[in-house]
């Protein structure tokens, strides 16, 4: 079973050294997103939003850049899917997210987790960990790889370890089928 895939090298070097100018290394960080809102206590960590669910959007600050990737992940997956979510979020030394999922149904829907670090050593920790039954999978923290998995899957961000004096940053998108989509907005 592939718990997730992974593509090495999404982004460009030159892409890189932009992400961190504009998305990495600014002050725009804000404290308080949780991984799982239904887990007491919640811990949260760092991050950053760049798209808006009032209006299936991204924000008017949303750099350029981060668009660009956005369009880059919607290419990677079916037609039928919408983007939900792109968000950048950090973790620090003794914040690691909660094992969650990014939506209840398989085939439903595609998480993209993007390391943005600029670099990164496996001392320090930072894996992306999945479950789901019996089966377990880790992609270890490589800056410039984006992983892709079942958004249904178990998975959580850990954080760096103490070696490490570095935020963990990733960009995180996700894309659910269209139909999917309307079908739990019904719902609630």
């Amino acid at each position: 079973m592939v718990l997730f895939d992974t593509h090495k090298e999404w982004i460009s070097e030159n892409e890189h050294v932009q992400l961190l100018a504009e998305v990495v290394y600014v002050p725009k960080w804000r404290f308080g997103q949780v991984s799982c809102d239904t887990i007491e206590p919640n811990f949260p960590m760092w991050f950053q939003g760049f798209y808006t669910h009032q209006d299936w959007n991204f924000k008017k600050d949303c750099p350029e850049l981060v668009k660009t990737l956005a369009d880059r992940f919607m290419d990677m997956v079916p037609d039928d899917y919408m983007l939900v979510r792109c968000m950048a979020s950090s973790n620090t030394f003794g914040i690691d997210g909660d094992f969650h999922t990014d939506w209840p149904v398989p085939e439903q829907s595609i998480t993209g987790v993007l390391y943005t670090d600029k670099e990164w050593d496996t001392n320090w920790g930072g894996s992306t960990q999945f479950k789901q039954g019996d089966e377990y999978g880790a992609s270890e923290y490589e800056p410039r790889k984006l992983i892709t998995f079942d958004a249904s899957i178990l998975h959580i961000g850990s954080g760096p370890q103490r070696r490490c004096k570095e935020m963990r940053s990733i960009i995180a998108f996700q894309a659910v089928q269209a139909d999917a989509l309307k079908a739990r907005l019904n719902k609630s």
